[in-house]
């Protein structure tokens, strides 16, 4: 979703109401601004983007990256066999 915005005196801009009201972004909230890579980013309190970052290394020596990758092949492998298992039985 792409909308453009007027930057206003002492840079201020509105956030359109299909926005706000999109990610519940009420008046008086709160947004946390972080520029990335040339761009500006808005994101709402409760927002977490990827929250393998923010649990990795909360545990020594255990890392999520690794464990959330074996459970993905785990899951990928149950259900190929559920397909072959049906595929069996047709």
């Amino acid at each position: 979703m792409g909308v453009q915005v007027k930057v206003l005196q002492k840079g201020k801009i509105t956030i359109p109401v299909e926005v706000r009201e999109a990610l519940g972004i009420r008046e008086g909230g709160t947004l946390t601004l972080e520029v990335r890579g040339g761009h500006i980013v808005l994101l709402p309190k409760r927002t977490v983007l990827n929250p393998t970052e923010v649990l990795d290394g909360l545990l020594e020596g255990i890392s999520m990256r690794e464990l959330i990758k074996e459970e993905l092949k785990e899951a990928a492998a149950a259900r190929i066999r559920k397909k072959l298992e049906r595929s069996m039985l047709e």
